[in-house]
């Protein structure tokens, strides 16, 4: 049912914890990492009482997430993409602040099987976008293992395993998101050192030239750790962070006549959350959280149902009639996580 101001307590845990979070990862130091050993079991099961901020949304509604088999990685703010039937899971990082991984995932969505791909990361990065293009991803911006943001940009051929370097990013960045538009690449907000980014780059992989629009994100809205999504209407640019604050705000940017307008807001702020176009629905998941929205009127928010496991910092890719939602960062006790879920669509 629609949710219209419901009473709910604070957000006070998450938020604190968002904050510490933003540039750390799960916890403190390391270095790039081709693949550590997992680390035994976790549970797949639903919040226990000490993960909860408080806010916990059901649905009869609309479909439930189901676990399906896990990464052999645990790793948060990585990179994904779907090749043909695979789905792919790129660098990130996992336990220590500075440890970023090199190694490379895929899930066959055929046999629900994980391999480590012998292709890895050209270099330690986490809180970057990557774009699948045909057999190519590409993949923008981050930030390095001493949490400086990053121009990097470049494109991995998947049949040949090689990577290539791109013209880099114009502004660099991390914690942005790129998005694919009609043909284009749109990167938009994130953060450097100085703060929120408001200038939207985009790159052309036809000429593989970058252009800076005339039209930055409106003042007051430049954010980070926030989501895009491409529509029929435009770009939805949904939640993240200004001030390390989390943020409620939902905005629809039309690159046809470069104009921004604002959408209905979240009905709760929401960082690093996952975000996803499928069924003509927005589908947005965080923590014990889960809000959709019809993509054709972008009116309402409803609430739908939680992830088996309590997270932020997932990768959240639709294929094949299934939106899934891959590892991320769990809360208590604090760890990045190997756990995957997927949500059966119509």
């Amino acid at each position: 049912m629609p949710t219209t101001g419901r009473a709910r307590r604070g957000r006070t845990l998450v938020t604190t914890l968002a904050l510490a979070l933003a540039v750390t990862g799960c916890a403190t130091g390391g270095e790039p990492s081709p693949a550590p050993d997992p680390t035994g079991p976790e549970p797949t099961s639903t919040i226990a009482p000490s993960d909860s901020d408080g806010i916990t949304t059901t649905s009869d509604v609309y479909p439930t997430w189901e676990p399906i088999n896990g990464l052999a990685v645990p790793r948060d703010d990585f990179g994904t993409a779907v090749i043909g039937d695979d789905i792919w899971a790129l660098g990130g990082m996992t336990g220590e602040r500075g440890n970023r991984l090199l190694s490379i995932e895929v899930l066959d969505t055929t046999s629900g099987e994980w391999s480590t791909s012998d292709i890895e990361m050209p270099v330690g990065v986490a809180s970057f976008e990557t774009v699948a293009i045909g057999r190519r991803i590409y993949a923008f911006g981050g930030f390095d293992a001493t949490s400086q943001a990053m121009d990097f940009a470049a494109v991995l051929d998947t049949d040949t395993g090689t990577w290539r370097d791109l013209p880099p990013l114009p502004h660099a960045r991390y914690a942005h998101t790129a998005t694919l538009h009609d043909g284009k690449v749109y990167v938009i907000g994130g953060r450097d050192l100085d703060g929120e980014i408001a200038d939207v780059d985009v790159f052309d992989p036809r000429t593989e030239q970058w252009d800076t629009l005339d039209t930055p994100m409106p003042k007051r809205r430049a954010r980070d750790s926030h989501k895009t999504v491409s529509t029929p209407r435009g770009l939805v640019v949904a939640g993240g962070q200004s001030d390390f604050e989390d943020s409620a705000l939902v905005d629809l940017f039309d690159p046809e006549t470069g104009r921004w307008r604002t959408l209905p807001d979240l009905p709760e702020p929401m960082s690093r959350a996952g975000l996803a176009l499928a069924d003509g629905k927005l589908w947005i998941t965080l923590h014990e959280s889960a809000y959709v929205m019809d993509a054709d009127e972008l009116k309402t928010w409803e609430e739908g149902n939680a992830l088996t496991l309590s997270r932020h910092g997932m990768g959240v890719v639709v294929h094949d009639g299934y939106i899934y939602n891959i590892g991320g960062c769990a809360l208590n006790p604090l760890r990045d996580v190997r756990t995957s879920d997927r949500l059966a669509l119509g």
